[in-house]
């Protein structure tokens, strides 16, 4: 069993450190291994890092820490958030530095092998999963086991001004014709429709990702059998409508659409710039920051019939453990905490997530209407669980060539090239 490990770790290296290279400076220095161990120079007081994945919720953790260490001196959190954190992640367990607790994601290929690869605690049934949403503990196992503890849900949608739409007059569209349609209005009163932060790969993915599901019928089966090296994605006409449909709505966004991310989308829309912005609700915080003022609220992007319109969801925010971590007793404590009905409504409260933990209540109106299609069961996965790692980042760099070439036939090659027979290699 140790050789075994030994070799899974020297594979994790091989795999990983190509990846990682360039984030590394976000990693702790010094001696200490940053996992955390019991800090003596404390007076006794347990030290433990937790490795959080999300910058955009940085200060509601502090805040939450803060309760938790009011309520046991005998322990001191650490929170680490750095760019690039999935590549920093992956970097420190192939090191064996993994850290005491840290946040991720279920449906990410580089996590689900380190998971079912031994490297994550087995959460199975553990009491830190009781107050956890049924559904959710369910849709996050993988190969019939836990490895994290479901927070908060995400999910995309299609942020509106609502001073540019009542003063156009406008209602909210419920097929992808109306969409359009909409935007057709928008542009003729000299405003921009759309803005798209299509610079960022894993950004872009996102996006790309959530339509594939929403505009190919049985999307799932076709890219498993693509991957399997049984189709091409040639076969599928509803890919070349797909194409399309991402280039159609470019022509309702900003000129340099390749130039913006995330950041600067987000900020751009807050200021009144565009009417429309797709996005995940992760943007809502940042949003009211960047323009306190701002009217917004959001819909569900719609399908090309209404009744078809799902929107995309996933457990967003989730906690693990490390296999045999260094004081398990003290992270699961932390854990437990962070779990709790009353530090989840705070959590999603302030981030403006809805919840995956029983008994909290989702108080924020601009997400109303999405989370009625969740409480509704009108959702899908997230499609790139299904990926092999790096096929996801190679698709997004697929469709920045689209948008940069208005190519669709290359798209479909170069998309088939990046897809075809990956689960055989």
């Amino acid at each position: 069993m140790v050789v075994d490990r030994m070799n899974k770790m020297k594979q994790w290296t091989s795999v990983l450190i190509v990846g990682a290279l360039g984030v590394t400076a976000g990693c702790s220095g010094g001696d200490e291994p940053a996992g955390g161990g019991k800090n003596e120079a404390a007076g006794g007081t347990v030290k433990l890092e937790y490795f959080q994945m999300k910058k955009e919720v940085v200060e509601t953790v502090n805040n939450m820490i803060k309760k938790f260490e009011e309520k046991n001196p005998g322990i001191h959190i650490e929170q680490n958030n750095v760019p690039n954190a999935q590549n920093v992640f992956n970097m420190r367990l192939s090191t064996q530095d993994t850290p005491p607790i840290f946040t991720h994601y279920t449906t990410s290929p580089l996590f689900i092998k380190a998971a079912t690869d031994g490297f994550v605690a087995d959460l199975t049934g553990d009491p830190l999963l009781k107050n956890v949403i049924p559904k959710f503990v369910e849709e996050t196992k993988i190969n019939g086991k836990n490895y994290l503890v479901p927070i908060a849900i995400g999910t995309w949608g299609v942020y509106y001004n609502l001073d540019v739409f009542n003063e156009l007059k406008l209602e909210i569209p419920k097929t992808y014709a109306e969409l359009i349609q909409t935007a057709e209005k928008i542009k003729s009163a000299g405003k921009l429709p759309f803005l798209f932060p299509d610079k960022n790969v894993g950004i872009l993915g996102q996006e790309i990702n959530y339509k594939l599901s929403l505009d190919v019928p049985d999307a799932e089966t076709f890219i498993v059998d693509v991957m399997k090296g049984k189709k091409h994605i040639m076969d599928n006409p509803d890919m070349r409508k797909y194409a399309q449909k991402l280039l159609e709505m470019r022509k309702y966004g900003q000129k340099d659409s390749l130039g913006t991310d995330m950041d600067d989308a987000v900020r751009e829309f807050a200021l009144g710039k565009s009417a429309m912005y797709f996005q995940g609700i992760w943007s809502i915080q940042p949003m009211k920051k960047a323009n306190p003022n701002i009217k917004f609220s959001m819909f569900p992007m719609p399908a090309d019939k209404a009744e078809a319109t799902k929107i995309g969801a996933f457990v967003d925010t989730a906690i693990g453990l490390p296999k045999d971590g260094k004081n398990a007793k003290e992270a699961k404590k932390f854990v437990d905490f962070l779990a709790a009905p009353d530090m989840v409504q705070y959590y999603v409260d302030e981030t403006q997530y809805p919840s995956a933990v029983q008994g909290v209540k989702n108080n924020i109106a601009e997400i109303k209407d999405l989370n009625a299609m969740i409480e509704a069961g009108k959702t899908f996965p997230s499609i790139s669980r299904l990926y092999p790692a790096g096929i996801g980042d190679d698709f997004s760099k697929a469709t920045q060539g689209l948008f940069a070439s208005g190519d669709i036939d290359a798209f479909l090659k170069k998309t088939d090239e990046v897809f075809f027979n990956k689960l055989n290699q």
